[in-house]
């Protein structure tokens, strides 16, 4: 009698280990994920299809989606965007910038993309870029009055400087005459 007591007492113990209860997620956290939610939807409809900016001499970047993203605590601005060369002579390489402002226009933080191609060519007239960057808010998104921005800069290519005085033309030296013998 004693010995199915103790089974059925560790049965018990036993299903009740194996099964736990889910802890509840605290009210402060949930109420955290709401307002960042919310937060994300008033961002959603403010930019909402494409925005095209034209920087002079530098070319033209059309941003192809922004969102808020990410987590509280953790929460950055997505931008994924499209860099044209709209210049007059071919770009050897163009920095693309995401910031995010507070109120008062100061910069939070900021993140670059460096674009280059991959071959040593400059970037002709009408090529393109598409990249995508991701700024942390730290925080920002919570105060009223926040914003962020793109800034684009580029270094175009440069005509080569005639030297001063002229170099010598390199030319092979001729070789010597072979002859061969026999021996």
């Amino acid at each position: 009698m004693h010995r199915s007591r103790n089974v059925l007492a560790l049965a018990a113990m036993l299903s009740a280990c194996a099964s736990p209860t889910p802890t509840p997620v605290s009210a402060p956290q949930v109420q955290e994920l709401r307002h960042f939610e919310r937060l994300q939807d008033v961002f959603r409809n403010q930019y909402t299809g494409r925005q095209t900016i034209d920087f002079v001499a530098a070319g033209r970047v059309t941003v192809l989606e922004a969102a808020l993203d990410g987590y509280p605590g953790n929460a950055y601005v997505r931008c994924r965007f499209q860099y044209q060369n709209r210049t007059a002579r071919p770009v050897v390489q163009a920095w693309v910038s995401l910031d995010v402002l507070d109120a008062n226009g100061d910069v939070i933080d900021t993140r670059t993309s460096c674009l280059i191609l991959p071959t040593a060519t400059a970037i002709q007239r009408g090529s393109y870029f598409v990249d995508e960057l991701r700024t942390p808010t730290l925080d920002a998104h919570k105060l009223e009055g926040w914003s962020w921005r793109l800034r684009c800069d580029a270094q175009l290519e440069t005509a080569d400087e005639p030297l001063d005085p002229p170099a010598a033309e390199w030319a092979p030296r001729a070789s010597e005459p072979f002859i061969r013998r026999s021996r």
